[in-house]
């Protein structure tokens, strides 16, 4: 239900919503890389994955619900995977639908920058900058 408030929108506005195929491809990312859940008190807020790629960890959702959003919890969560690939000394890298430019706004105020495109999404990097 978090995906589906989360991307619908975008999903649907570029290739339409397919539910069942939604469910099934979710499905598989969730059987590869188990979502960190992010808790707020004692209540489940959101959840992020992340996967390990050579030279990189990529984020692969981050979703916060919607009274979750705003208050700075995912510059936060940002916040803890740039610092854990700095000491990594990796870069981290994400895709956003080419229609999420609030989205696109958020990474690129984080030090992400624009490293590729496709028909569906925007890629992006980060990379810790070295000591001079």
């Amino acid at each position: 239900a978090w995906y589906a408030a989360a991307y619908r929108d975008h999903i649907d506005a570029i290739w339409g919503w397919d539910d069942g195929w939604q469910r099934r491809d979710f499905g598989r990312l969730f059987e590869r890389v188990r979502p960190l859940v992010v808790v707020d008190g004692a209540r489940d807020v959101g959840y992020l994955q992340v996967l390990w790629r050579s030279g990189a960890l990529h984020l692969a959702n981050i979703v916060l619900v919607a009274e979750a959003r705003g208050a700075g919890r995912g510059g936060r969560l940002l916040g803890h995977l740039q610092a854990r690939a700095g000491r990594l000394d990796r870069a981290v890298t994400l895709r956003v639908f080419r229609t999420n430019a609030r989205a696109e706004a958020f990474y690129a105020r984080h030090g992400f920058r624009r490293s590729g495109q496709s028909d569906t999404h925007v890629e992006m990097r980060w990379r810790a900058v070295g000591p001079g």
